[in-house]
């Protein structure tokens, strides 16, 4: 009895505080685009490896606020590329570890992000693409860790015309 009640306690402390914030994950990527399109919401598609492997492309800790973005604003599919299935999905978008939004209704991409994502820049492409209700282009990013800084050779020898060098330009690694 005493072991009862102290597990509903603990347990209702942890929901009161709002720590326990994972979204429902739709299991197959063809069903999660139909829902998508009959609720019109975007799709999230998390891409890791391991069982919980959505929660490694947060840093380990899935945060609070994105969990319930994605539970209330979201369809949400989790490829696990550990499986055949995960594997062969994963390589149709050709990330390997990652996420993928759509717009609202699941048919334009609207954000590939290869690799880790901080919590923070997590929550902040949800809250984005929640609200967003046209995308025109595709957002392409990568943890920063992927990213390599590019100066064109014309600065470094200072071949610019009339002193104009073009910027530098920051691309991402495909991995």
């Amino acid at each position: 009895m005493i072991t009862t009640t102290f597990a509903a306690v603990a347990l209702s402390a942890v929901l009161s505080t709002g720590a326990i914030a994972v979204p429902t994950w739709q299991p197959n990527y063809s069903k999660a685009i139909a829902a998508a399109a009959a609720e019109q919401k975007p799709l999230a598609v998390f891409i890791g490896k391991g069982e919980t492997g959505y929660a490694k492309l947060v840093g380990g800790e899935f945060p609070t606020d994105a969990g319930q973005l994605l539970a209330k604003s979201y369809v949400c599919v989790y490829v696990d590329t550990d499986t055949a299935a995960g594997k062969s999905l994963a390589g149709q978008f050709d990330i390997s570890k990652g996420l993928i939004i759509s717009c609202k209704g699941g048919d334009v991409q609207a954000l590939r992000y290869t690799g880790e994502v901080s919590p923070s820049s997590l929550t902040k492409y949800l809250t984005k693409y929640s609200e967003a209700k046209t995308v025109a282009t595709t957002e392409t990013a990568a943890e920063a860790s992927a990213a390599t800084t590019v100066i064109p050779a014309s600065f470094s020898t200072g071949g610019c015309a009339s002193g104009n060098c073009p910027g530098t330009r920051t691309y991402s690694r495909r991995r």
